[in-house]
């Protein structure tokens, strides 16, 4: 009985949602202006080495994939394979960004963003349009150039949570079957726990109607913001680097960070240190970093994320989304609370009509090679050179032609691998190392489009 009385509300919202967006803009309008409240969370993830130097990497490997199969992707739009993605190199890489949307009346905005300096790779719910356009020449060949990008999802709904079940006078059961509701509403898939996470808010209900492919028929999605990802080749103006025995973090920008969180994880051991504030051109030490559970870096993070602005559930949702990353994968990192203002200048985001309060709050998270992970990746590399000869040895000994795989101790270093050999591709003295590790770095390359 339960089930059928929440599918008969889910026809009756989608069968009472469709008459009203049919109403026209100006009905709507006039019934009351209420409020419309923007908020946002999202990283922008950089690494550098123990001299601050920013490193190119592959941001949107595949070995690094964590979207469920219903986001999409630019090449969700190509009549042909699309293997971009995972050829993208790129200087930082713009990590869901999700746009929470708060009202107190159903309404429709359109909703814009653009990365100029950048290529938008990955989204939810579909968009009216997307730029630059797929061109088919690149796409095997040279690969798509990162700039001038947007998605433009059009007109997206918002439906208030508590209006969903408005006219039932117990509050708990009014709740249940919203909740009910909006969870046969959303979409469901495997690997979609990291994106959920990010639904844990009171922000509105989002409809959008789109396609999902270049020859699919347009229908209609629903979600609790709208999610994108991206590839840049700027630089932010922060860095860090070892001195002696600390790391300083330097702020070049124009504005003040408000907050800055240091993270070493080695093994279940966790180090963390916390600046306060770091002014317009000036440059601040870490305090030697002291041990701290997961569950206390997490109230940390948190408690700097709503001092920016964010809302509880908002900061709490940002954390679990991010609490594997940040606080358990071996590694150096710095998290620290990137100015609006920059956020507003590498990636516009356009709503209209205009919302009455629009929060942006994206963190950065710097990853650092220690100079012992740089040495350790120099010596790992120089035994590949060794392995490398004797395995070609062996092939021309025994007139075989097996790949030489990519050595265990290169893939233990994780996400920072690529990073890693492109780094000791610059730094080795030795060159036979250097050569070595830019192998090692196509090898990833190539396995990962294959």
């Amino acid at each position: 009985m339960r089930k059928f009385l929440v599918f008969s509300l889910v026809i009756t919202l989608v069968a009472v949602f469709a008459f009203q967006t049919r109403r026209s803009s100006a009905e709507l309008d006039s019934t009351d202006d209420g409020n419309l409240i923007v908020h946002e969370w999202g990283t922008f993830t950089t690494f550098s080495g123990s001299d601050g130097v920013f490193l190119d990497f592959r941001p949107l490997a595949a070995e690094h994939s964590d979207l469920p199969a219903y986001v999409l992707d630019r090449g969700s739009f190509s009549p042909l394979f699309y293997p971009s993605k995972q050829r993208l190199w790129g200087r930082v890489r713009m990590e869901t960004p999700v746009t929470y949307f708060y009202t107190d009346r159903v309404r429709t905005v359109n909703v814009r963003v653009d990365f100029p300096a950048g290529l938008l790779t990955e989204f939810y719910p579909p968009v009216q349009s997307m730029q630059p356009a797929i061109d088919p020449q690149n796409i095997f060949g040279k690969g798509e150039s990162i700039g001038d990008s947007s998605l433009d999802w059009g007109q997206v709904d918002l439906i208030p949570i508590r209006q969903l079940v408005p006219n039932l006078a117990d509050s708990d059961k009014r709740e249940t079957i919203a909740d009910d509701l909006v969870q046969r509403l959303l979409p469901h898939g495997v690997n979609e726990q990291h994106y959920a996470e990010a639904r844990a808010t009171d922000s509105a209900l989002l409809h959008v109607r789109g396609k999902t492919g270049s020859h699919k028929p347009e229908s209609g999605h629903f979600e609790k913001f709208l999610f994108y990802r991206g590839v840049g080749k700027f630089q932010l103006p922060i860095s860090a680097r070892y001195q002696r025995s600390s790391i300083a973090l330097a702020n070049d920008g124009n504005l003040p960070i408000r907050s800055a969180i240091l993270i070493d994880v080695d093994g279940n051991t966790i180090n963390a240190s916390k600046l306060s504030r770091v002014d317009s051109g000036q440059t601040l030490s870490f305090e030697q970093a002291r041990p701290v559970s997961e569950q206390e870096l997490s109230e940390m993070v948190h408690e700097s994320l709503v001092a920016e602005g964010l809302y509880e559930k908002e900061a709490a949702s940002m954390v679990k989304t991010w609490q594997h990353s940040w606080f358990t994968e071996n590694g150096t990192r710095i998290l620290y609370m990137v100015p609006s203002s920059i956020t507003d200048e590498l990636l516009p985001l356009h709503v209209t009509p205009t919302p009455d309060e629009t929060l942006r709050v994206l963190v950065g998270r710097m990853e650092i090679m220690s100079p012992q992970a740089e040495q350790q990746m120099i010596e790992v590399v120089a035994q590949s050179v060794r392995d490398r000869a004797t395995h070609l040895a062996d092939q021309k000994r025994h007139a075989t032609k097996l790949p030489y795989t990519i050595p265990t101790a290169v893939r233990d270093f994780g996400r920072m691998a690529e990073p890693a050999l492109v780094r000791v591709s610059k730094i080795a003295r030795d060159e036979e190392i250097r050569n070595e590790a830019t192998r090692l770095a196509r090898q990833f390359q190539q396995a990962s489009i294959q």
